[in-house]
């Protein structure tokens, strides 16, 4: 095997990508490269911390706790720690360097994990994987679900089985040392929920391990999806397409209601008999695709059959419309302290009349391209146009009240500099006199 270890685990996801089982991961964590790349990772100058030679991107202190963790390894002494097995006399300080060793570790474990997993895992599943996400998901569904009639909305709930776990992961990891080290972080709790895993931080593995756990969900349906006929309920050939996105999932069935609800009884008991999960009775619902579904934000329905041939032709191609729901818009104002896009009342925002008017201007635009950002895909994007347009009343409204004056005068004394636009003027990091803009929805660079 090659000696940089940047290289072995290359060699390490090309062997389990043919499905070998993979040894020493053990020892591959005394590499001193992984910890360094790991440690920037996990600092909050990561930026700068990519720049420049390993020996030159760490302080001694971090040096110093790598060599330690190394050797500790080494001797078979390293153990996690949480903040209840720390004495209560012993200073915060060390707590959280405790906690901050337990990251580190964590980290070079997810390289190795997701090394090792990545290769085997399904193309439906998209949560917390590289090159895949919310977006990725939603797209899958707009381009490819043809044909779908029926759909399953799901969601996993329970607590993955901590022996179960091991198991899985020893059908593709045949190294005791390492797998002690997992089963060390689950039973003194150090790794997190998976439930949760939607908050965790770099340098915590539940996300990966919860895709492991999963991972065997996946199959089970990928297998459905290779044989699927619904013959045990007097069906003809049936086709399936799934997405999972950690807890989350939906099925497409182009069949019957039928098939659907058999389809289901399948899944509730795989999860229980299997994985010692359960399916959420209140979040499994079947929905016809001419009705809208809710995932992961969006809602997406089958499109409308339309006479003219070139809008059939467009309906091949894009079976699928994603929507933002009407809703989520309402509760995005509210939730921000815009006011209510019911009757567009606009309120101002008290919790930041003492911030400056760039930050709360910056404050509004962060919020606003985020939402814009998150719904590209949407079908309706444009119905943002209403929330915006809230929003920079709100904006007003508040720099009214910061300033003791006038909706009007405010409104007048910002777009003086650009007409058709709101404008504060403030200053850039040299100190130097710069405007800075109102964000516009149409003005938005991205849209997919």
């Amino acid at each position: 095997m090659a000696s940089n270890p940047f290289q072995q685990l290359a060699v390490i996801r090309k062997a389990s990508q043919k499905g070998y089982t993979i040894t020493d991961c053990y020892r591959l964590m005394y590499k001193k490269e992984l910890w360094m790349k790991a440690y920037a990772k996990l600092s909050p100058n990561a930026e700068k911390l990519s720049k420049g030679e390993p020996e030159e991107r760490i302080d001694s202190s971090g040096m110093q706790d790598i060599n330690e963790i190394i050797n500790h390894l080494k001797t078979e002494r390293f153990r996690f720690v949480t903040g209840e097995r720390v004495r209560t006399n012993v200073r915060k300080k060390d707590v959280f360097f405790s906690e901050q060793k337990n990251r580190l570790v964590q980290e070079v474990m997810r390289m190795i994990l997701e090394s090792v997993f990545e290769p085997t895992f399904s193309n439906n599943s998209h949560g917390f994987r590289e090159g895949r996400d919310n977006h990725t998901a939603l797209s899958q569904i707009q381009k490819t679900w043809t044909m779908v009639t029926w759909c399953i909305e799901g969601k996993i709930k329970g607590l993955f089985d901590h022996s179960m776990l091991i198991y899985l992961i020893s059908k593709k990891i045949n190294d005791r040392r390492f797998l002690l080290l997992i089963h060390n972080a689950l039973t003194c709790g150090v790794i997190e929920n998976w439930n949760d895993s939607g908050t965790s931080q770099v340098g915590n593995i539940s996300p990966i391990l919860a895709n492991i756990y999963l991972h065997e969900f996946d199959s089970f349906i990928d297998k459905q999806i290779k044989f699927s006929n619904c013959n045990r309920v007097g069906q003809k050939y049936q086709k399936i397409k799934f997405i999972r996105y950690v807890d989350d999932f939906v099925i497409g069935i182009s069949g019957s209601k039928k098939c659907a609800l058999w389809v289901k009884e399948e899944i509730s008991c795989f999860l229980k008999k299997e994985l010692r999960l359960q399916l959420r009775t209140d979040r499994a619902i079947i929905t016809h695709l001419e009705k809208p579904v809710p995932f992961l934000g969006y809602q997406f329905r089958r499109r409308k059959r339309e006479k003219n041939n070139v809008n059939f032709r467009n309906q091949l191609r894009n079976p699928i419309v994603l929507e933002i729901p009407k809703r989520k818009i309402k509760a995005f104002a509210v939730n921000h302290g815009y006011g209510n896009l019911n009757d567009f009342t606009f309120v101002h925002r008290a919790n930041l009349m003492n911030h400056s008017e760039v930050d709360i201007l910056t404050t509004y635009n962060r919020e606003l391209r985020g939402i814009a950002n998150y719904y590209m895909l949407a079908n309706n994007y444009q119905h943002l146009e209403k929330l915006f347009n809230l929003a920079q009343s709100s904006f007003i409204k508040t720099i009214a009240n910061k300033r003791k004056s006038t909706f009007k005068k405010v409104i007048l004394s910002m777009r003086k500099p650009k007409q058709g636009y709101l404008s504060i003027l403030g200053k850039d990091k040299q100190g130097n006199e710069q405007l800075s803009f109102f964000v516009k929805l149409n003005d938005l660079q991205g849209r997919k």
